[in-house]
């Protein structure tokens, strides 16, 4: 066996891994800096996505709102129409007066 042979084979072979680590060391710094990155992209994505939602919820509780207005009214107007009716009918006579 050649000693000097096999330090050299040790030497290129502990080359070789200090290349590699580096290269994974880089990757590494690299996968880091994207995913610093995606959780930013994200954070973002959410905050808008829940302002949205607000804002559509808002817009709903708007349009209940201008219903519950529109049917309360319509609910009155019915209401008097009615009292109107039951009070002609008091009267009796269907529209004629009674004689």
């Amino acid at each position: 066996m050649d000693v000097e042979k096999t330090i050299e084979f040790i030497l290129q072979q502990a080359a070789k891994t200090e290349a590699t680590l580096d290269r994974l060391a880089e990757s590494h710094k690299q996968t880091r800096a994207d995913l610093r990155e995606t959780d930013l992209l994200l954070k973002r994505a959410i905050r808008a996505a829940v302002k949205e939602a607000r804002a559509e919820r808002q817009r709903r509780t708007d349009e209940i709102s201008a219903l519950r207005q529109e049917l309360s009214t319509a609910q009155r107007r019915t209401e008097a129409s009615l009292a109107a009716f039951i009070e002609s009918m008091r009267h009796g006579g269907n529209g004629h007066p009674k004689g």
